[in-house]
């Protein structure tokens, strides 16, 4: 009985281990999905603001506000977004391949209790 209960338990730790890390995946996979978003807009609006004359008064939006910039000032702004959304990305993967090998070191791990109980329960 003392293994049944043993064993119970550890199915029960690795479910709820599989489901939050599960949702943690789908977060992860939702989040990266938001910055490529950002990404291709940044680089469509860098696209247009290439077209543009150089003399061109352009305004960036600050919060709820515009201020006047020149258009390489907002070039390199919307650069450095597009540099930063990608290690962010980065940083998301890793996470992600992380979480990915955690819950196959459990399952594993639990693989091994249940055959060592059923040779312990064979002797």
């Amino acid at each position: 009985m003392a293994v049944d209960q043993e064993l119970k338990k550890a199915f029960q730790e690795l479910q709820t281990k599989m489901i939050s890390t599960t949702q943690q995946l789908k977060v992860s996979d939702m989040q990266v999905e938001q910055l490529k978003r950002q990404i291709a807009h940044s680089k469509l609006v860098e696209k247009e603001i290439a077209a543009l004359p150089p003399d061109t008064r352009t305004y960036e939006g600050v919060g709820r506000m515009f201020i006047l910039q020149p258009v390489d000032t907002i070039k390199k702004n919307i650069g450095d977004k597009v540099k930063a959304n990608d290690e962010k990305i980065k940083t998301i993967q890793a996470n992600k391949t992380y979480l990915e090998r955690s819950i196959k070191e459990s399952e594993d791990n639990l693989r091994e209790m249940v055959l060592s109980k059923r040779k312990d329960a064979q002797k």
